[in-house]
């Protein structure tokens, strides 16, 4: 077969994903016939165009800023990713911690590693505090709006609440990380996660690679105040954010 053309293989490549909405890697290196590293250049250049989004072991069609999935479509997405970054997110709590968990599927994961003695747990999720409860974890519950979707308490009195805390560590879930800001599709949602990062004396984002160049309607924080735990995550774009943050990657 003939050497493809950069211009040609770009093209291919979006029209498989048009088709497609989601390519994989081993599937781009057999369909151009060339190499990985090849293939990985030319989804970098798409993703910087803004035609794609890279994710862990391939690419995907961008979405739309307020796009949001339910913690129920969340659950079974990334699920051995996730994992890993929960038990990462784990070892870094220390006995005695005041910790606050946002609601989400990866922090779900991590409820599961908790072990640490005096441990007390500030959550704006119901299911969060039912599982921690069960567990004999001290817990305390943030009141406000519940968000069907995503199970979190919102609103002027679940922001009111988080203003008037303090936390050692906090452990937030995120729709979008750029090279700039945190993102998330829920003005109001975005506010808590605001209010969080500014008490807390450290502020992890726990995310699978999936949301590494992702953007959403509404700006939670630079993302220098926090860091960030994820897969690992090449490409350009991944540099950028490792120039203003720190990633701990598992």
């Amino acid at each position: 077969m003939a050497r493809i053309l950069k211009s040609k293989r770009k093209q291919l490549i979006m029209e498989k994903l048009s088709h497609d909405k989601f390519v994989r890697l081993d599937d781009l290196v057999s369909l151009l016939d060339t190499s990985e590293s090849t293939v990985r250049r030319d989804l970098d250049e798409l993703e910087s165009e803004r035609k794609l989004h890279r994710v862990h072991g391939g690419a995907e069609l961008p979405h739309s800023l307020q796009e949001e999935f339910t913690n129920q479509q969340k659950s079974i997405k990334n699920i051995q990713e996730k994992m890993q970054v929960a038990r990462k997110a784990a070892f870094l709590i220390s006995n005695d911690d005041v910790i606050f968990v946002d609601a989400g599927t990866t922090n779900e994961l991590l409820l599961g590693y908790l072990n640490q003695d005096n441990l007390t747990v500030v959550t704006n999720s119901i299911h969060h505090a039912a599982k921690l409860v069960d567990k004999n974890i001290q817990t305390i519950i943030i009141g406000g709006h519940v968000k069907k979707s995503t199970d979190a308490s919102i609103g002027a009195v679940a922001y009111e609440q988080i203003k008037q805390l303090n936390f050692d560590k906090a452990f937030l879930g995120i729709n979008g990380i750029d090279e700039e800001f945190l993102t998330t599709p829920d003005m109001e949602e975005a506010v808590i996660k605001k209010t969080v990062i500014k008490n807390a004396r450290k502020s992890y984002i726990v995310t699978d690679s999936s949301k590494i160049g992702r953007v959403s309607f509404a700006k939670v924080d630079k993302i220098e105040n926090a860091t960030i735990i994820t897969n690992q995550s090449s490409g350009a774009l991944m540099k950028k954010i490792k120039e203003n943050t720190r990633v701990i990657e598992v």
